[in-house]
């Protein structure tokens, strides 16, 4: 493997600083000094990517894994240009295949794969690849989502759902919504010690909710305990009970505090998600559910989240349009909440508008890879390889 040259090293400076414009021109000036490697060729496929220049990118790709086969942020460029270009799905199923085969460990060429496998109509091979996926990381919702859109396609909804749930749970932005209506959306992840917390109400409640948000469970009960021996009817604090109370599976307690939260302060946010939330994991309350999720819509409208978690509980009551309408609210504020675009690619399916769920489900790979920085990850690991070699 070839040594980077000066220029391909200021290239990469720029385009993690987002200066794609430079990044290009320092690119096509190592090609001029006669830099044929694949760390340029790389660079510039990925570069091009981000500009939506697809057959450019798929040119530069391929250049790079013909001069090393190895280069596995190039397949990975590759394959994602084939797939955003669309109509090219026989050749992404053979890149995803390599770059699995090239990074055997990597979950989301698993997950691309099945992908690709779906849209060239190979349906075995798809749930195949997103079973492989899981059993590599049993916590990757896209994994989950993909095999609850082909349950759909061949149950029906009655058996998908369990499936959307499942996903629902393993997908990290749901936590991160209790959290913003709590107020602590960007507040840091820091150690609680109870013993160093003054002794009122205030500095209770919010040190609880620190570690909670730490997934100090241990920590909280002490302090909410506390804010309950002072205060028993102190709504703040059992919704902070119900959520931890939810964090350890124990639904029936949740309910419990939830709901006497809620008696306390009807339109209190953090009660109103615990309550919708335990709702929507017990068998037959899906109408309560959606009462609640109604309720925590009108509450907090600018969360996307909350439109989500709304139309699934739509979705399980086979209200689709609804449902529909509420997975748009949710992209509408999130484009990149990957959870609302499969469940919008859902209602899609059950009106037979297999193009638009098509589509919704390539914007959600989209968001996905982007979110990972995963070609970064994989760049930096080839570079550290040739270091090595």
């Amino acid at each position: 493997m070839a040594e980077r040259t000066t220029a391909v090293v200021t290239a990469e400076d720029l385009a993690r600083q987002g200066r794609v414009g430079a990044a290009v021109s320092a690119c096509y000036e190592a090609l001029a000094l006669g830099d044929q490697g694949a760390y340029v060729h790389t660079l510039l496929a990925s570069l091009m990517l981000e500009g939506d220049f697809y057959d450019e990118a798929i040119a530069e790709a391929t250049a790079a894994i013909e001069a090393d086969p190895d280069c596995s942020p190039a397949y990975l460029a590759l394959g994602l240009a084939y797939d955003r270009r669309g109509g090219m799905w026989d050749q992404s199923v053979l890149v995803w295949h390599e770059l699995a085969e090239v990074v055997p460990d990597l979950v989301t060429a698993h997950v691309q794969l099945g992908e690709a496998f779906a849209a060239a109509a190979f349906s075995e091979e798809a749930v195949g690849s997103w079973k492989r996926a899981l059993e590599l990381d049993p916590r990757e919702s896209r994994a989950t989502y993909n095999l609850a859109i082909a349950s759909l396609k061949r149950e029906g909804m009655a058996l998908a759902l369990p499936l959307f749930r499942q996903a629902g749970e393993l997908d990290p932005s749901q936590d991160e919504l209790f959290f913003a209506l709590l107020g602590l959306e960007d507040a840091p992840i820091i150690t609680v010690d109870p013993a160093r917390v003054k002794p009122n109400r205030e500095a209770r409640l919010g040190a609880a909710g620190l570690a909670l948000k730490a997934d100090d469970l241990f920590s909280a009960a002490e302090l909410v305990r506390a804010a309950l021996d002072e205060q028993p009817d102190d709504a703040e604090a059992l919704a902070l009970a119900a959520y931890a109370y939810l964090k350890q599976e124990a639904a029936n307690e949740a309910m419990a505090c939830a709901l006497r939260a809620v008696s306390l302060k009807p339109d209190l946010p953090t009660a109103l998600y615990c309550l919708g939330v335990v709702y929507a994991r017990r068998t037959g309350l899906n109408r309560h559910a959606a009462r609640v999720f109604i309720a925590l819509a009108k509450k907090a409208p600018a969360h996307a989240l909350v439109h989500v978690l709304l139309a699934e509980s739509l979705l399980a009551l086979q209200r689709y349009e609804q449902a529909g309408k509420a997975y748009r609210t949710a992209v509408r504020l999130d484009p990149a909440c990957v959870r609302a675009r499969f469940g919008l690619a859902a209602t899609y399916l059950t009106e037979g508008r297999h193009a638009e769920a098509s589509w919704e489900i390539r914007r959600a790979a989209y968001y996905d890879t982007k979110r990972q920085g995963l070609f970064w990850r994989l760049y930096e690991e080839y570079v550290a390889g040739g270091e090595d070699a």
